[in-house]
């Protein structure tokens, strides 16, 4: 199963380049946010891979209450309003994982649409804007939506509640 895949027209302003991993220069900067903040043990990082590919990496514990890691990107603003989605390349583990966005500089506020890339295969997903919802420390919150003209992080969360080692592989990160 692979959810995020999902077809769309490309807008008449093509594609946007938020992030193309090269080991030389990142265009944005990123950060790891884990369940150590509220007492979890879980660990999760990054790094850039030597083939030029971001790898989010880590294992899951439940222990203390824990069980999630995030990574996301922080110190730019987007208009991406001219933009219909997110479109990403990327290599899972058969793990679900959350395509994540903040925007408005909003600390308790993030924006997650589901993502499931096939084990082992690089797949390119789109995620279109409409399909990512508001959550406040994990909870969905109705009737909020992402602002796209201040898009001020990107990133990945694992929240399955399932613990164990875990690795995603992104090659690239585009608005479509």
């Amino acid at each position: 199963m692979m959810l995020g895949l999902v077809v769309a027209p490309l807008m008449a302003e093509g594609t946007k380049v938020l992030e193309q991993f090269d080991e030389t220069k990142l265009e944005l900067q990123w950060q790891a946010v884990n369940d150590g903040v509220m007492g979890g043990l879980s660990r999760g990082r990054f790094d850039v891979k030597e083939y030029s590919a971001l790898s989010f990496t880590g294992d899951i514990s439940l222990k203390n209450n824990g069980g999630f890691s995030s990574i996301r990107s922080y110190g730019m603003t987007y208009d991406l309003s001219k933009y219909t989605g997110i479109e990403l390349r990327v290599k899972g583990d058969g793990r679900m994982y959350y395509l994540t966005s903040r925007c408005n500089g909003g600390r308790m506020l993030a924006y997650w649409s589901p993502i499931q890339p096939e084990v082992g295969k690089w797949v390119t997903l789109k995620i279109p804007f409409s399909s990512f919802y508001a959550t406040s420390f994990g909870r969905k919150i109705p009737s909020i939506k992402l602002n796209t003209k201040k898009v001020t992080s990107v990133g990945f969360m694992l929240y399955d509640k399932k613990a164990g080692e875990f690795k995603l592989e992104v090659d690239w990160i585009k608005a479509y």
